[in-house]
């Protein structure tokens, strides 16, 4: 049978939670996306189903218009130039404080000159490079500890779309654990440099270590080979 890298992924893989009250938004009438989404709380749970109308950076930015100033990350498989440069206006406006962005190596081949974009607009070190199709967002500050997951790259693409929107410190911090793996575990712009046979050996050897952690209900649930 063929060898799948992902068996060998040790987490964080799960996060669990009591159930929450969650509101569900069928955007398919060309909603726009104050009148999908409207006003966020704490610790809503917030489940849209769009015609993508709207896409990823729209979201976000209604978000940071609710939170203020946050700290941001972003995973995408895609990115286009127009939503790479609402980002850095967002950045100008302090709307984000600082910005992460995780991209699949095959973005540097595929989209030559976005990637460039995005290197030349944020710098290197803002920027891992991963074996990912996972789009999702955080967005964090004292107040907030927002995720966003979604079938949305960061780029406009009208068909159907989904999101959701939670308020939770836990499921945060389960993302924000993946983030600080790539970071500690690749050196600024190493990806793009590497063969892609490489760029699967690392994502191979991601989180070969440590064991299962017993945790709260509330908490992180995670598996360590």
């Amino acid at each position: 049978m063929k060898h799948n890298p992902l068996d060998k992924l040790s987490p964080p893989t799960t996060h669990k939670r009591k159930s929450v009250s969650r509101r569900l938004i069928k955007a398919v009438r060309q909603e726009n996306i104050k009148q999908a989404i409207g006003q966020l709380f704490p610790g809503c749970e917030i489940y849209g189903f769009t015609k993508g109308q709207f896409c990823l950076i729209d979201i976000i930015e209604h978000c940071l218009e609710q939170t203020g100033g946050a700290d941001v990350v972003v995973s995408t498989w895609s990115a286009a130039s127009g939503d790479i440069k609402a980002a850095n206006r967002l950045m100008t406006q302090s709307l984000i404080k600082s910005l992460r962005f995780i991209v699949d190596f095959s973005f540097k081949s595929r989209k030559p000159h976005f990637c460039a974009d995005l290197l030349n607009t944020f710098g290197q070190d803002c920027i891992r490079v991963s074996k990912i199709h996972a789009k999702f967002c955080t967005i964090k500050n004292e107040q907030w500890a927002l995720t966003i997951r979604t079938s949305m790259n960061l780029n406009y693409n009208p068909r159907f779309e989904n999101f959701e929107i939670s308020d939770d410190v836990g499921l945060y911090n389960f993302m924000n654990e993946i983030v600080q793996e790539l970071w500690a575990t690749q050196e600024s712009h190493d990806g793009f440099n590497l063969r892609p046979s490489q760029n699967e050996r690392a994502f191979d050897r991601m989180y070969r270590t440590g064991e299962l952690r017993p945790v709260t209900a509330d908490a992180l649930i995670t598996r360590r080979l």
